[in-house]
């Protein structure tokens, strides 16, 4: 008797969550981010398939072919929607290879010490920083300078403000047209023999308040989706090679990643291996929860490994690509 009650709740709320899944699919499929709560499932999107870890077990024990068989279709919606990276580096010399990184700082750390050691290990030429407070630059300066001997800082924000630490000289510096694009920065480097324009850039965050979750959600979605369509147009016009080093804020399940593929290529997800995870929640520090931070080229530089980087004293971890010198 009890073992009936519980295949029937078992059968309930397995139907229950693949009806609920396939509405959700249905409408990603049909409007994508258009709406402010069907954005926020979209950025949550993996996680959506967490309950098939619950429900696919007790199907078994409960002896519902069906819906077993309905959760192992599931399961390959998830692999076909976030398939595995399962990328291998090419092997080449240091001397011929660009190697950058996208660090958000975070805007509260001054674990200066972590930082440089975190840096010394990934042995980059071209660093973009964002969350750096403009007050802090001298401390990150005296860290860092020795092996970085060419920066620059956006110089308009007064709080926080992306930056640009390189290896090699930097020509041509200037700020991103704002608005839209806020914290943004663009300058030239010269590697190998081919001039290389490196955006540094920080799209609108995701730190919404419960208070203000429709106001500030609406607000937030749309904005990122206006820096977005200026990156659309504005990457096109480059005559150059060009690197875009972003604290993007958006997921890869987000319309706005989509959009930017039209004119980008993402490094991590040509070169990387697993999910690329770098944002770290507090409560679960080991364990990073979403992929927010991107190393994006245009199609004439190669890259040749991708990989997320060590701690640095940040919520974000570093991302980091090798390019093939052109």
């Amino acid at each position: 008797m009890m073992f009936a009650f519980f295949r029937s709740a078992i059968g309930v709320l397995g139907w229950s969550y693949l009806g609920s899944l396939l509405l959700w699919l249905s409408l990603r499929s049909l409007f994508f981010d258009r709406f402010w709560w069907l954005a926020l499932l979209n950025t949550f999107a993996p996680y959506l398939f967490l309950p098939i870890v619950v429900l696919l077990p007790l199907a078994f024990w409960s002896r519902r072919k069906r819906l077993l068989i309905g959760l192992m279709l599931g399961c390959l919606l998830f692999v076909g929607l976030f398939p595995p990276r399962l990328n291998f580096p090419t092997v080449a010399r240091r001397d011929t290879l660009l190697r950058v990184m996208s660090f958000n700082l975070l805007w509260s750390n001054q674990d200066y010490p972590k930082v440089t050691q975190m840096i010394r290990a990934m042995d980059v030429d071209v660093i973009g920083i964002q969350e750096l407070q403009p007050k802090e630059l001298p401390n990150l300066l005296k860290a860092i300078s020795p092996i970085y001997p060419y920066h620059a800082i956006h110089p308009v924000d007064r709080f926080h403000t992306v930056a640009l630490f390189s290896r090699l000289p930097l020509e041509a510096v200037k700020p991103l047209s704002s608005p839209p694009i806020e914290r943004g920065l663009q300058a030239t480097i010269y590697a190998g023999n081919q001039h290389i324009n490196v955006l540094v850039t920080h799209l609108t965050p995701n730190n919404i308040p419960l208070d203000r979750l429709v106001v500030e959600t609406i607000d937030r979605y749309t904005k990122r989706a206006a820096e977005t369509e200026f990156l659309k147009k504005y990457i096109p016009e480059q005559t150059l090679p060009t690197l875009m080093l972003c604290d993007c804020n958006m997921t890869d399940s987000s319309e706005t990643y989509h959009e930017l593929r039209k004119v980008l290529k993402d490094s991590f997800q040509e070169r990387g291996q697993g999910i690329g995870h770098t944002l770290i929640n507090s409560s679960i520090p080991w364990l990073p929860v979403q992929r927010l931070d991107y190393i994006w080229h245009t199609g004439d530089l190669q890259p040749i490994q991708a990989f997320v980087g060590s701690d640095g004293g940040s919520d974000h971890l570093p991302v980091v690509a090798s390019f093939k010198m052109p």
